[in-house]
């Protein structure tokens, strides 16, 4: 063994991969406490600006984030260094007992004799041989469990997810024209009354003047802040940019140009049975997604993107 401080310089090297090792370590430890903050700050952005995913908590949301931008370079060379520093000397004195050994089967030949040429050659191209096997593990274990894209983590993040409250809605209130529903106001106010009162089991409030507008106003809530506004104007009128400015793009703002969309989130005894009474309208749907057995059914339409969970699980 004490040929590891005597005939290769073993013993610094060690030392400097030690160093190297805490350094790295250190690193990786201050770039981890910096993300979960930084996830935490990103989330609160989202809110603030009604862009976070609704079928996603904070929590499953910071643990996808994390797990993108973790510091994995850093924390796989950390791991890599503390293998080479581990096992270099039980593998330097292994390697002498084998090439000791190999002298003395040899009959103590020369050719073998510690610490001549063949010795040096044996042990130092071993310990080589050993980083650069741990090198390559460690490589390959790196790239075969990198994550993929944040959008596949936050699906998968999302499919454990149940909704706890009868309505979700986001931005809150959908403000929404009569004519996603029907050409007509009648056949609107009834394909919206099936959608969301008789299928979803929402309650509906008419305020035949919304907000003094002179236009009505046919509102589906569970009761709670949230809200699905289904707007009507006045008969042979038009809504007005000053009234009902969520129907008309900005001058200013970039992203104020773009049609806003709502996301729905409804918590139903029976997912698949509202799906079926909903499709039944007529509705023009697309992105559909579920079945009988399945716990959740979504479906597109418009600016909506509706998600019915089963309260059954």
């Amino acid at each position: 063994m004490t040929g590891v401080f005597r005939d290769i310089p073993f013993f610094w090297g060690l030392v400097v991969v030690a160093l190297l090792m805490a350094v790295f370590a250190l690193r990786t430890w201050i770039q981890t406490r910096k993300l979960a903050q930084e996830a935490q700050d990103e989330w609160a952005y989202r809110v603030s600006e009604n862009m976070q995913d609704l079928r996603l908590t904070q929590d499953a949301f910071v643990r996808a984030y994390t797990k993108i931008h973790a510091p994995r370079a850093a924390k796989y060379i950390t791991m890599t260094l503390v293998a080479v520093l581990v096992l270099t000397i039980p593998a330097f004195a292994l390697l002498q007992l084998a090439i000791h050994g190999i002298w003395q089967i040899s009959g103590q030949s020369r050719t073998f004799e510690p610490p001549f040429l063949v010795y040096q050659f044996f042990i130092f191209f071993g310990i080589i041989g050993l980083w650069i096997g741990l090198i390559g593990w460690f490589t390959k274990r790196y790239y075969r469990l990198a994550p993929g894209l944040m959008r596949d983590e936050l699906i998968y993040e999302r499919a454990g997810f149940m909704p706890t409250a009868k309505l979700t809605v986001g931005p809150n209130p959908a403000q929404l024209d009569f004519r996603t529903f029907g050409k007509t106001t009648a056949e609107a106010r009834k394909i919206a009354r099936i959608i969301f009162a008789d299928a979803l089991g929402l309650s509906k409030q008419t305020d035949k003047n919304w907000q003094n507008s002179g236009h009505g106003c046919d509102a589906y809530s569970d009761g709670s802040a949230m809200s699905i506004n289904i707007h009507i104007p006045a008969k042979g009128e038009k809504f007005d940019q000053q009234s009902h400015p969520f129907f008309f793009a900005g001058k200013f703002a970039r992203h104020d140009d773009k049609e806003t969309r709502y996301t729905i989130i409804v918590l139903s005894p029976d997912a698949y049975s509202a799906f079926e009474k909903i499709k039944a309208t007529g509705l023009k749907m697309d992105k559909i997604t579920g079945s009988k057995t399945s716990r959740m059914c979504s479906f597109s339409s418009a600016n909506m993107d509706i998600f019915i969970y089963d309260e059954r699980g």
